[in-house]
């Protein structure tokens, strides 16, 4: 009884790893990263997972690892993909568009604000190389 009981946790378990998935891809998608960006949330996501995953081994099943809490994590992953990924991906997107909105507003301005003093100091820059004219009054 205890195995079948570990088995639907580790579905359900294998749902949250695939809804963890789910958010950083909406997130890559809504946010436009480089290349190092993504790289650590790849880090991260997979930190995360195998967190939970060593965790619900430990609290679940005193640290023994079976191979039908595999199954059920495998399970409840494509289960996730099946039924939810679509729905979740919806509302996620409605969710963080005025986020991203904000985020672009933000970027533009800073943006301004930057190449604005660049172009202030290229013009103190551009003033400070004149050369100093001597005059020459006699005292």
């Amino acid at each position: 009884m205890l195995q079948v009981y570990n088995f639907f946790i580790f579905i359900i378990l294998g749902m949250i790893v695939a809804f963890i998935f789910d958010v950083f891809r909406i997130l890559r998608k809504t946010f436009k990263t480089n290349n190092i960006i993504t790289y650590l949330e790849d880090i991260l996501f997979w930190i995360i997972s195998g967190f939970l995953i060593m965790l619900s081994i430990f609290t679940f099943n005193n640290g023994e690892i079976r191979f039908y809490l595999f199954i059920g994590l495998l399970l409840g992953i494509l289960m996730y993909i099946i039924l939810l990924t679509k729905l979740i991906n919806k509302i996620l997107l409605k969710i963080l568009k005025p986020f991203r909105e904000i985020f672009q507003f933000i970027h533009s301005i800073l943006k301004k604000l930057y190449n604005s003093i660049i172009n202030i100091s290229k013009k103190c820059k551009n003033k400070s190389k004149k050369p100093i004219q001597k005059n020459n009054y006699n005292v």
